[in-house]
């Protein structure tokens, strides 16, 4: 009785490790193929053909620009969020003071999508017409694979802009 009860144990720890280490591996290897998508995603500069050395290095401009300014809206979209949690987990929730952080979250969403189109526009004001028909075929917010949030959360167009962060 106890040898049977010792073989099930036994089967079912060897299941249980079988599939808890199938896991892992495929959440490390999705993890390394988002650093290599990234990595040859960088060196691309957007995927857009025949762009000129000038073109390339105006985009790289824009990019850093504009990674700045939505680091500091993800930032304070992140600082909403905390508060809001906290107001929401408080025994004493003031309804007045939860909308309104709601709002400001609201405010902060609107200025990074109005920042992300400015920024489309921006890159797309360098290119040619034969450049543009290829960036404006290109599928907004999903450059890096289906997910669009990736490992991060909050990656959108061209590895940044469209992803804000809501999951409240």
């Amino acid at each position: 009785m106890k040898t049977q009860r010792m073989k099930k144990l036994s089967v079912l720890a060897a299941i249980l490790l079988m599939v808890a280490g199938s896991n892992l591996y495929a959440q490390k290897g999705r993890g390394l193929a988002a650093q290599e998508n990234r990595k040859n995603f960088d060196r691309s500069c957007y995927l857009i053909p025949d762009l000129t050395e000038d073109q390339e290095n105006k985009i790289e401009v824009l990019r850093g620009d504009h990674l700045k300014e939505m680091n500091t809206l993800r930032n304070q979209m992140g600082e909403l969020r905390a508060r809001k949690h906290t107001l929401m987990s408080s025994d004493n929730s003031d309804m007045k003071e939860i909308n309104s952080v709601i709002d400001q979250m609201t405010d902060v969403h609107n200025k990074m999508m109005k920042t992300s189109a400015k920024h489309q526009q921006s890159v797309r004001g360098l290119l040619t017409e034969e450049q543009k028909v290829y960036f404006d075929s290109r599928p907004m917010g999903d450059h890096h694979g289906k997910g669009g949030r990736n490992a991060r959360g909050g990656r959108g167009m061209h590895g940044y802009g469209t992803g804000y962060g809501l999951n409240n």
